[in-house]
């Protein structure tokens, strides 16, 4: 048997699934009410290694959940890409210097007006309940 197979494995593997679409739904609910501290906190991205490191430690981990859980989705085909690419950008963006991550996110903090911010929590909230339900 394969061990993505396991019960516990693919139990831990769809929390982690769950509580990363939770935090999508956080994360719209903030550009939806808060838009401008939603730019705020994207400017910080990459700020310090540990605002580095949780950001891309916990996004890789959902990526890589996404892969374990690939076969009991229903979307088994979307959830390995996917899952690969944020595991591997997750670790491209861990090794590269992190000033270039810093300048990115400033960069995007500087010029999204908080409108777009704000419309963009619909497709952040479509994407949590999308993710969720095929994970299921």
């Amino acid at each position: 048997p394969d061990i993505l197979d396991g019960p516990l494995l693919q139990t831990i593997a769809l929390g982690v699934i769950l509580v990363a679409a939770g935090w999508l739904v956080v994360v719209g609910m903030v550009c939806a009410i808060r838009p401008e501290l939603a730019l705020a906190k994207l400017g910080r991205m990459g700020s310090t290694w540990p605002i580095q490191i949780g950001e891309h430690g916990l996004r890789a981990l959902a990526g890589a959940a996404l892969v374990v859980r690939a076969d009991y989705s229903g979307a088994p085909h979307i959830f390995i890409i996917a899952g690969w690419f944020i595991l591997l950008s997750s670790v491209a963006i861990l090794v590269a210097p992190r000033r270039w991550h810093q300048a990115y996110s400033q960069y995007w903090a500087k010029r999204l007006p908080p409108v777009l911010v704000r419309f963009m929590a619909v497709p952040t909230f479509i994407l949590a309940g999308v993710v969720a339900c095929v994970a299921l």
